[in-house]
């Protein structure tokens, strides 16, 4: 059992290096993506307020924000405004060229009611790169514009990863025992040996939260791609699909009022025929994983009438699983310290690699010699 186990640990592996490779590197950077984004791009990802201190700061009414973005930028129409309330981070508008299903990304400033960027693509910006490269391996599309061959091998992948996990701490069942122990002195075969253990047992936590929620936002994106979004449904739309009457202020405002505590975080503006106008957001919690987006309300986008409120803490369990999943994905949910220690262990997957291919590739010769001076006996 466990020598079928090892071949298909070995095996498996070895199909998934690469992606697995590129998966844990960009994988590691993307943990810091708003800081590396603030750096790269000081004038327009980042905001100075909160370095001025006793002064007050606030966002302008949404509705003057929303003018502002729709007369500058005309040949758009908004799809989706990453809220942010702390001086320090500007906002990210999501427009959707029209006649075409293209994304792109706005920075703003709420506060001083002023466009930070001319629209990019979604893959435009260094980080925004990585992204999808760490997704898509920048397959999707290839062949066919709505193609989702990244999404495959990147759902495949973490089905590996996963499998890996388990089958790795299954091998070295007793891994506890030799924790620390790294025989540097010994030959190098050995030395990898243990150190291929020793981070296998002290990151597998982290692989398999990473293997796991992997599964799953692949999954999630193919099924919405594929069975969702038949490739000849996408829609292209021509104007904004919302009444320009409403007054989203006063439904910003309100979806406060609909849920306890709630504080706005993102908002979806329907950018298809089905889609409403939706007030993502969280409220405190007792659970350390929730999302800033587990909260939800919803209004009709031609009449601005209440359609649903829905409290994340009263969801049920798999709701409340899968909205962790984000959190648990980034590593964000504990600030500094759950970043830097999802960016290192992160990277095992890349080391666990190197260590691995090295015992292969050294059994593998030593089956060779052992073979040859067999046959010359």
């Amino acid at each position: 059992m466990r020598r079928t186990l090892f071949k298909l640990h070995s095996y498996l592996a070895l199909i998934a290096l690469i992606p697995l490779v590129i998966v844990s590197l960009t994988g590691s950077i993307l943990v810091f993506k708003t800081e590396i984004d603030q750096f790269l791009m000081p004038n327009a990802a980042a905001l100075p307020y909160h370095q001025q201190s006793g002064v007050i700061f606030s966002r302008k009414n949404h509705n003057e924000l929303q003018s502002n973005i729709e007369q500058a930028f005309p040949e758009y129409i908004l799809g989706a405004w990453e809220v942010f309330t702390d001086g320090k981070q500007a906002d990210r508008v999501y427009l959707v060229k029209k006649n075409t299903d293209d994304w792109f990304k706005v920075y703003f400033d709420p506060h001083a009611n002023q466009v930070l960027s001319a629209p990019v693509s979604t893959t435009s910006n260094l980080t925004d790169w990585l992204l999808n490269l760490h997704y898509t391996f920048l397959l999707n599309g290839l062949g066919d514009e709505h193609s989702q061959w990244g999404t495959i091998i990147g759902l495949v992948a973490a089905l590996i990863l996963t499998f890996l996990g388990i089958s790795g701490l299954i091998i070295h069942r007793k891994f506890w025992l030799n924790l620390f122990s790294l025989r540097w002195h010994k030959s190098l075969r050995v030395f990898s040996g243990d150190l291929h253990r020793l981070i296998g047992a002290w990151a597998s936590p982290v692989i398999l939260i990473l293997g796991i929620t992997g599964i799953y936002f692949n999954a999630l994106e193919y099924y919405h791609e594929v069975f969702e979004h038949p490739s000849d449904e996408h829609y292209y739309p021509t104007a904004a699909l919302y009444d320009p009457s409403i007054d989203f202020q006063s439904l910003i405002d309100d979806s406060r009022s609909q849920l306890d505590a709630f504080t706005p975080t993102y908002l979806l503006y329907p950018y298809e025929p089905e889609v409403h106008f939706t007030v993502f957001g969280h409220q405190p919690s007792v659970n350390p994983f929730a999302s800033d987006y587990s909260s939800t309300v919803t209004y009709d986008r031609e009449s601005g009438v209440l359609m649903a409120a829905i409290d994340g803490r009263d969801a049920n369990a798999v709701i409340k699983v899968t909205d962790s999943f984000r959190e648990l994905h980034f590593g964000s949910f504990g600030g500094l310290f759950s970043k830097l220690l999802w960016c290192i262990l992160g990277l095992s997957p890349l080391i666990l690699g190197i260590t691995g291919v090295y015992i292969w590739s050294h059994r593998r010769s030593k089956k060779k010699r052992s073979a040859m001076a067999y046959a010359t006996s």
